[in-house]
């Protein structure tokens, strides 16, 4: 279990492209996000002509944490800027922030990733469907990992 802030993302390595972040008040997976290049800005090659692309990293802690064997879950609070102190949950499977009674979410350890489910260890796994994260019934299990701060 993680007592620390941590970010999900996709697949087996971190990297900004698969890393879980907000579009407005959804979660998605945003594959053009990272650090990009404006080739109008002065400076070509340095900081001053990199920009942001995408929308900020979704950062969470795991409350009221549970454990389970290696696997672990809890409630999931918002520990970002963009929408902190909220809860992480889903409105009709899509996953989303909200004020509050949050679900719990839990990481299923499969050795070199984990499953996420909304619920309990056993409860709808977590996909992404055409960049937007969800919660569904019966879907295959899509593998997620963390990256701690």
């Amino acid at each position: 279990m993680r007592t620390e802030m941590f970010m999900i993302h996709e697949g087996p390595s971190y990297s900004s492209s698969v890393t879980a972040r907000f579009d407005g008040e959804y979660v998605v997976i945003d594959s053009n996000a990272g650090v990009g290049y404006d080739p109008d800005k002065a400076g070509a090659g340095s900081t001053t002509s990199m920009v942001l692309k995408g929308g900020a990293a979704l950062w969470v802690e795991c409350i009221d944490g549970q454990t389970d064997g290696s696997d672990w879950g809890g409630r999931l609070k918002v520990a970002c800027v963009t929408n902190k102190g909220m809860w992480i949950d889903s409105s009709n499977g899509w996953v989303k922030a909200v004020s509050s009674g949050a679900e719990p979410i839990w990481f299923v350890d499969k050795d070199d990733y984990y499953e996420i489910r909304q619920g309990s260890k056993n409860g709808r796994p977590l996909v992404n469907q055409g960049g937007r994260l969800r919660f569904v019934d019966g879907a295959t299990p899509g593998q997620f990992n963390i990256e701690d701060r």
